[in-house]
């Protein structure tokens, strides 16, 4: 016991020190802080919301604006610049502005009705303390109120705030970042000890989570705002649940993890840590992410039946299971967006470690296993779903991924009656998630059960009977609690559906005019899109092994439902014909077609690496950097959050 303390004592300040030195490199590296108004505004008081004309963002000020940079290295001299213009229809009323660095002038220049910039020079303050603030004071001379049914006081419109060094030299982050990252590296690298992992390992990994963390924290103004006190916060809370679980699995089990389990374990873990670092940034647009908190709000209020109205005037109906999970919940906290990002992510992190399971226990290739739980982190459709915070698709897809795993791996027999039970709850609450998931997790189950009964062994015909009896009395179920009080809003998309038919063959459509290669060609992008083309390719090599295979156990005839009804839906998208009003619709569901089946596409691609590595060198080096790539199109679509 000693020794372990002692071990993980190393493993913290390992850790600590990893943080600190990562986010000083990475900080030190670009420095520079360039704020745009439509995100990132976090650092500057005094700003109305963000505005769009066209391309074009901005946000008007009131009297004053405050750019606050507590903690800016002040040992060397910064230049501050602001785009904005005045704004006025009568030229003669345009203000002047006045920016303060400190309470002392700085610069007082004539507004325009065109985009000027205004720079202003921060000089150096070697005695300053690290933990002193900086403040630039923007002030309109001139303000003026827009009419009656809009009573803000509005000075200028700004563009865009930046601020860089103005010498050349090392910059140094803001002291509570240091100590922010210092914590969270902490807390990773004692747990890293703790679930047995080796010093050296530890080390490695602590290092590595050190730098992703860095990324985020040193974005933009960050580190300048109450964000970076939510750092530690997060390390602390996911890498004691990492510990708990891997400690607590292993004493239930008297057996000690396999590597490639504690792999997957720890990685989760740091993926979703890194993913709520981007997805909580103050650079990360919240989108519809204000929409779903304030559905939660209204459930518990008690309104649990409500709809969001589409532009073709069709009453979309909006499941509310994600609501119902996340009440409970919501007694810890009264950010709801926080929370809701939290449950989107969390319920997410949990595909990777169902799909180590479903490949090591019914392939009892671990490799694959653990492989197939990176890629399952890095798919471009997955973070763009979560990043447009599109946040029952998200979580009606990972309850729909646990339901489909819960039909491989259990018997779902008689003998197992909690687990037909169980089997029965999980495919009603994913029903109740999302709409898509009532479409495309009841054809999946249904393809999956026709694929038990048809190319199965014969003791799987009693499991693909459970399942068609289950997914049957979910639906019945799912349409009488919730679905049925919407039979007006289904009416109406049928109705508005049939009046665009007869306009469609005759409208001049893009999909209907390049034709049908044409519209294959599109659905095609899309699906590349969804995946990237490093993980089809490896997906193609593994598919060879899994034809090979026979194709008749479980997780095999999963792999070929996922197939079969992304083939189906996509298909009658591509042969429809789709008038100009919803061709926006037809490439969204093909989006979420491919959201709902990449499943298949990250257990193949992980059997084609895998397969690839055991062998020599002439097919390990391209499934290694075919990896590589398909983990570069993760990280880039993670860094897209903050950018």
């Amino acid at each position: 016991m000693t020794r372990l303390l002692s071990r993980s004592l190393l493993g913290f300040l390992v850790g600590a020190c990893s943080g600190m030195g990562a986010l000083a490199a990475v900080y030190a590296y670009d420095p520079a802080i360039t704020m745009e108004m439509d995100r990132g505004t976090a650092a500057i008081s005094g700003l109305y919301d963000a505005e769009r004309a066209g391309q074009e963002t901005y946000a008007w000020t009131g009297r004053e604006a405050d750019l606050n940079l507590p903690g800016l290295d002040r040992r060397l001299a910064w230049s501050c610049t602001v785009r904005l213009r005045g704004g006025r229809a009568d030229p003669d009323t345009l203000p002047d502005v006045l920016l303060t660095v400190d309470g002392v002038i700085a610069s007082s220049v004539r507004t325009t009705n065109d985009y000027q910039d205004i720079t202003v020079r921060l000089p150096p303050k070697p005695g300053a303390s690290v933990t002193s603030r900086t403040t630039v004071t923007l002030t309109s001379s001139k303000t003026f109120q827009p009419g009656p049914a809009d009573p803000r006081v509005l000075g200028v419109m700004v563009d865009r705030w930046t601020c860089a060094p103005a010498d050349q030299g090392l910059v140094r982050p803001p002291r509570r970042a240091l100590v922010a990252a210092a914590e969270g590296g902490a807390a990773f690298g004692a747990a890293l000890v703790l679930v047995g992992l080796s010093l050296p390992a530890a080390a490695a990994a602590g290092v590595a989570i050190g730098c992703g963390q860095a990324m985020p924290v040193a974005w933009g103004v960050g580190m300048f705002t109450p964000y970076v006190a939510r750092v530690p916060q997060l390390a602390f809370w996911i890498a004691a649940i990492l510990v708990a679980s891997i400690r607590a699995f292993e004493w239930f089990s008297s057996r000690r993890l396999h590597t490639e389990a504690r792999f997957v374990g720890i990685f989760t873990a740091a993926m979703l840590y890194l993913k709520l670092l981007a997805l909580l940034h103050p650079s990360k647009t919240p989108i519809d992410a204000v929409f779903h908190a304030h559905r939660l709000m209204w459930v518990l209020d008690g309104r649990f039946f409500f709809t969001q109205a589409m532009p073709s005037g069709v009453q979309f109906p909006y499941a509310i299971g994600l609501y119902i999970f996340a009440a409970p919940w919501s007694l810890l906290t009264h950010d709801y967006v926080l929370l809701l990002r939290i449950v989107v992510s969390a319920a997410e992190a949990t595909g990777g470690l169902l799909l180590y399971l479903l490949v090591s226990r019914v392939w009892g290739d671990r490799l694959a296993g653990a492989i197939a739980a990176v890629f399952f982190s890095v798919v471009p459709r997955a973070f763009e779903i979560v990043g447009n915070a599109n946040m029952t698709n998200a979580f009606g897809q990972a309850i729909a991924l646990a339901t489909v795993a819960a039909a491989v791996l259990w018997r779902l027999d008689r003998r197992a009656w909690w687990q037909v039970a169980a089997f029965w709850s999980l495919t009603a609450f994913a029903l109740l998630c999302h709409v898509s998931t009532l479409a495309l997790l009841s054809a999946t189950l249904a393809a999956l059960a026709g694929l038990y009964w048809w190319r199965g062994r014969p003791e799987l015909r009693v499991t693909a009977l459970t399942i068609m009896v289950a997914l049957a009395i979910a639906v019945l179920f799912s349409v009488a609690v919730y679905y049925g009080h919407f039979a007006d809003a289904f009416r109406s998309a049928v109705n508005v559906r049939a009046s665009s038919a007869p306009a469609a063959a005759s409208v001049a459509l893009p999909q209907t005019a390049m034709g049908l290669s044409g519209k294959v060609i599109e659905a095609a992008r899309l699906s590349v899109a969804a995946v990237g083309w490093p993980m089809l390719l490896l997906a193609a090599v593994g598919a060879v092994p899994w034809w090979r295979r026979g194709r008749r156990d479980r997780l095999s005839l999963a792999v070929a439902a996922w197939i079969a009804v992304y083939v189906v839906f996509v298909a009658s998208v591509v042969v429809a014909p789709v008038g100009t009003s919803f061709l926006r619709y037809a490439a969204e569901f093909i989006t979420r077609v491919t959201l709902a089946t990449y499943p298949a596409v990250v257990v193949l691609a992980s059997v084609g690496a895998a397969t690839a590595l055991r062998r020599g060198w002439v097919s390990r080096l391209p499934a290694m950097a075919l990896a590589a790539l398909a983990c570069a199109a993760g990280l880039q679509s993670w860094l897209d959050w903050l950018r």
